[in-house]
């Protein structure tokens, strides 16, 4: 192998330059990267001479004439492309006839590279250099103040394998990394600058402590990942250990336990009791539960509860009323409040195979705990998954809905019970789907609350109903109300602007119209909904409490809100007989507030009768009339009633 062969085969960029004639003659591959040159031959033609002055050229004739026996190694300036660069150069005279002036160039190192390895002693990072074998040559005095230098090698300070670090170096120069590492007898992190100093392989390494960032940062994960109240994972933190367990395959129940009724807490005795309780119970599913068991709180009042399954695990029924027990102790530290809970349960890999249809199935499966009441618990079974699909059909099928006019307003009488005279509607709606067939209302305003439908679909009864009755004004020449039910999810900050607009728009008169508000609106912030019920109440527009008795009203609130009305049950009216006294109980109640009352669901002449008993009542309910389509209702007795007579001499004097 000649000797031009062997040059071409060092990493160090080498090139031989011809003094008398101010070119260079030869350069291996390397050397085009310090040159900044695309190829050889156009390195080849470059005349130098430009950029020699006298100084210099002498300089490099008497370097020639030193160097003819032994190398000599300066720092040199070169301008390639007129772009200075520092470079330590070795040279080498290889003349080989008496009037050749030829110097073989080599670059030990850049200035910059020097400059590290020359000066890190003032360096406020831990600096070192070790030779190619990984033996400690130097370090600065911090590293020295950190580290016994007798007794280290840059595998002991890396703390990983020569192997590994000559895997990491594959086709690299420099390399980074974070490594957690034992010095002095601490844990600490350190960040890793490691170059290979050319020719010598020599490693240069600057190391900085970050043991302060990495704590803040496995600081901000925690946050990130854990409940800010009760300390647990959070949904995001379960998320994360949720797809570990999947992607190792290893089989798990998951349990998601709902507080059963817990808004009541949060209304009657304050949120802060309800964080108290939230904080008690996550203590008492950390204390009581086998340590494997992991427990997060999914959000609000629900905790997932990840059980991995082992030969001696015990059954989900088992798990199921431990869990219950635990919660329905009584809490002595918070008055002994007691409360219930309501478990779904679902198997990985059985019933899912990935975190969020395992969350969606137990979520499915606790609500048909709580259809069974308190303290229950419900296994997932694969017929439950139809229920999801009509969920999801029924979700998807709304968005059309109304594009495609399937969405129909239907209303049903309220009556004057004294004069049995029609005085108002209520405004429904109906949903005949091409695919789902007929949806019942309680399914899909369920669905469209879920899926945040709900305020559009409102907006739009809201203003079909409005202009309907109004027509209805025209047609009897009589004020009759209008009750249209609002979602609680629909009585947020935008509400009463959109109300307004829509009366402006369809000229419905404010004091004709009703609102019928469930009792779920005691599970929002008081403060908020009293707020915007007076804005309403400012407008003229009437309040009513609808379904009460049956949902999570609270007689502290009740003399404090604006409202107008409260619509009795209707399942306080299907069994009257015996639920009688209750509703004599809210009539008076009713009475001393200045409130009206609707009976809704009167059905039978006897129920009739028993209401009857009580001047001053509405009411509805399929005795009167059930709900009906426009064309229906205005085809009803009570109706036409209300029409002004026809003149019969008009019609026979009338000419075309």
């Amino acid at each position: 192998m000649n000797s031009e062969r062997i040059l071409e085969q060092l990493v160090t960029p080498a090139w031989i330059y011809d003094v008398a004639n101010y070119r260079i003659k030869w350069a291996n591959n390397s050397a085009l990267q310090l040159w900044s040159a695309p190829n050889k031959e156009s390195l080849y033609q470059r005349d130098l001479s430009a950029d020699i002055t006298e100084v210099t050229d002498k300089h490099l004739r008497q370097l020639a004439q030193d160097c003819t026996t032994e190398k000599t190694t300066i720092w040199w300036t070169l301008y390639p492309n007129n772009q200075p660069k520092q470079v330590y150069l070795r040279f080498s005279n290889v003349s080989q006839r008496e009037n050749d002036i030829l110097l073989l160039c080599e670059a030990v190192l850049y200035k910059d590279e020097v400059d590290r390895d020359t000066a890190f002693a003032h360096s406020n990072s831990l600096t070192t250099l070790f030779d190619a074998s990984g033996q400690f040559i130097s370090g600065n005095l911090k590293f020295k103040q950190q580290y016994d230098v007798q007794d280290i090698d840059l595998y002991d300070l890396l703390e990983v394998s020569p192997r590994e670090l000559s895997k990491r170096f594959e086709n690299h120069i420099e390399i980074s990394m974070e490594q957690q590492v034992i010095t002095n007898g601490r844990l600490c992190w350190f960040s890793f600058q490691i170059k290979r100093l050319l020719p010598e392989l020599h490693y240069l390494v600057v190391q900085e402590d970050i043991t302060k960032r990495k704590t803040q940062e496995q600081t901000y994960k925690h946050l990130a990942y854990h409940d800010q109240l009760t300390g647990i994972l959070n949904r995001y933190g379960l998320n994360d250990h949720l797809t570990q367990m999947c992607k190792i395959r290893q089989p798990f129940h998951l349990f998601l336990l709902d507080i059963d009724a817990f808004k009541l807490i949060n209304n009657n005795l304050g949120h802060s009791t309800g964080d108290s309780v939230l904080v008690e119970i996550a203590r008492r599913l950390l204390q009581y539960l086998p340590s494997d068991y992991q427990v997060s709180r999914f959000g609000g009042d629900e905790f997932i509860i990840v059980v991995p399954i082992k030969p001696d695990s015990q059954s989900v029924e088992a798990i199921s009323q431990l869990m219950i027990e635990i919660v329905a102790k009584p809490m002595e530290s918070i008055d002994s409040i007691q409360v219930s809970a309501s478990i779904g349960a679902a198997n990985f890999p059985n019933d899912a195979q990935e975190p969020k249809s395992l969350i969606m199935y137990a979520d499915t499966a606790m609500y048909k705990a709580k259809e069974r009441g308190s303290k229950s618990y419900v296994r997932f079974a694969k017929q439950m998954s139809l229920e999801i699909q009509r969920r999801s059909a029924i979700q998807l099928g709304l968005k059309s809905a109304l594009e495609l006019n399937e969405l129909v307003p239907l209303y049903q009488p309220i009556v004057d019970m004294t004069t049995n005279q029609l005085i108002g509607m209520e405004a429904l709606l109906s949903w005949d789907s091409p695919t789902l067939g007929r949806v019942a209302p309680q399914e899909f305003v369920d669905e469209a609350e879920r899926s945040g439908m709900m305020n559009e679909i409102g907006q739009w009864i809201l203003t079909q109903a409005c202009i309907q009755c109004h027509d209805w004004h025209l047609q009897t020449g009589k004020q009759l109300r209008l009750s249209v039910n609002v979602s609680a999810i629909q009585l947020n900050d935008k509400f009463i602007t959109t109300l307004d607009a829509i009366l402006k728009e369809t000229g419905f008169p404010a004091e004709c119209l009703t609102l019928e508000l469930t009792e779920s609106i005691f599970m929002l912030n008081i403060k908020q909904v009293i707020k915007r019920l007076k804005a309403i109440s400012a407008r003229g527009i009437s309040v009513c409490i609808d379904d009460f008795g049956t949902g999570y009203s609270s007689l502290a609130y009740i003399h404090k809100l604006p409202i107008d009305s409260l619509k009795i049950d209707r399942s306080f009216i299907s069994d009257i007989d015996n639920t009688i006294v209750v509703i004599e109980a809210t009539i008076a109640m009713a009475s001393k507030l200045g409130l009206k009352i609707v009976a809704e669901g009167i059905e039978t002449q006897h129920q009739r009768e028993m209401m009857l008993r009580y001047p001053g009542l509405m009411a509805q309910g399929f005795y009167y009339s059930r709900p009906a389509s426009v064309v229906d209702f205005e085809r009803l007795p009570l109706f036409q009633k209300l029409l002004p007579p026809t003149d019969i001499n008009k019609i026979l004097n009338f000419k075309v």
